[in-house]
Parts: structure tokens; C-alpha cells; sequence
């Protein structure tokens, strides 16, 4: 089950991987170097600031893709099924009016800040915003798949709600919990 999910994200999540294990030797490098030391690696917060932005918005790609982002679908399991797809299309379509949002604010950002530049490592401050076109532009066709497949009829809904007992209340009643 696991090995099927890392497949299925190959790229992102090894880049994810990559980036968390650049950010915390850079980091932890730092510490060490400053406190046994006495000095440091000056592009080391700056770089690693990079990373984080880059890491947070590749994340919330998978995150999206899988359907694990955090929600309360408390209300939405009590609906019938016509009003939960209609709420469904319209978190969808709030969420496409996001990307296109996000789109719109990082292009502009990227552009301003094309010629601007890091003080310590040099690299350009667009890199930083161009991480919002990103993800802006692969969060949009995993939105409309995800309607799309609500329109051929497939159960696209059903894997962002679950219309069972949650699994609380089944291990609460079990004993087990």
C-alpha cells in the first residue's frame, strides 16, 4: 500500500524527500558549526528558507492529489447525496478561483522580483514566488480531474468523504479505544 503511493507521486515525493534532507543538514550543519565552532554557513538560512517554501507547496500538491488534506466533513456526511455534490462542486470551484488567485499573485511577484536578489546566497528572490506558479499550475488539472470524474459518474466524492462511521467512533465502540 505504501510502496504504490510513493509510485504513484515518484517525482514530487522524491524531490520532497531531497529537499527536507537538504534542509536539515544545511540547518543542523549550521548549529554545529556555530556552537562547537564559533562560526557558520551564511547562505545556510537563506537556502533553507528557499527549501521550506518549496517543500510546503509540493507537499500540498500531494496532499491534494491523495485527498489527505486536513478537513471537517462532519456536516458533509450527513447530507444526501445530491447536496454533498453540489457542496463538493462548489469547494472545487472555490478551490480552482484559489489557484487561478495564487497564479495571478506569484506571476506577478516572480516578475517584480526577477532582477532582485538574495543578499547572502545570490539567488534570485523570483525563485521563492515562482513556487506558488507551480503549484498553482498542477494543484488546477487535479481539481478539474477530480470534477471531472464526478461528471462521468466515477467516485471522486467518496474518496474525499467518507460516508461511513468515522474510524474513532469504530474503535471507541470496539473497545480499542
Amino acid at each position: 500500500m505504501i510502496r504504490k503511493k510513493i509510485s504513484q507521486h515518484g517525482i514530487l515525493e522524491h524531490l520532497l524527500v531531497l529537499g527536507m534532507a537538504a534542509m536539515c543538514l544545511m540547518v543542523f550543519g549550521n548549529v554545529i558549526l556555530r556552537y562547537v565552532f564559533d562560526t557558520g554557513l551564511q547562505f545556510s538560512e537563506e537556502v533553507s528558507r528557499f527549501v521550506f517554501v518549496w517543500l510546503t507547496f509540493i507537499g500540498s500538491i500531494v496532499a491534494l492529489k491523495d485527498g489527505i488534506h486536513l478537513g471537517v466533513d462532519s456536516l458533509l456526511r450527513r447530507l444526501p447525496a445530491r447536496p454533498r455534490m453540489v457542496c463538493y462542486w462548489i469547494s472545487h470551484i472555490l478551490m480552482l478561483w484559489c489557484c487561478w488567485l495564487l497564479w495571478t499573485g506569484s506571476w506577478e511577484q516572480t516578475r517584480l522580483n526577477l532582477h532582485n536578489l538574495a543578499p547572502v546566497s545570490g539567488i534570485p528572490i523570483a525563485m521563492m514566488y515562482g513556487s506558488g506558479l507551480v503549484a498553482s499550475a498542477l494543484m488546477a488539472p487535479i481539481l478539474l480531474k477530480n470534477l471531472w470524474k464526478t461528471v462521468r459518474g466515477g467516485s471522486a466524492i467518496s474518496a474525499h468523504v467518507d460516508t461511513g462511521r468515522s474510524a474513532d467512533v469504530q474503535l471507541t465502540k470496539e473497545g480499542k479505544g
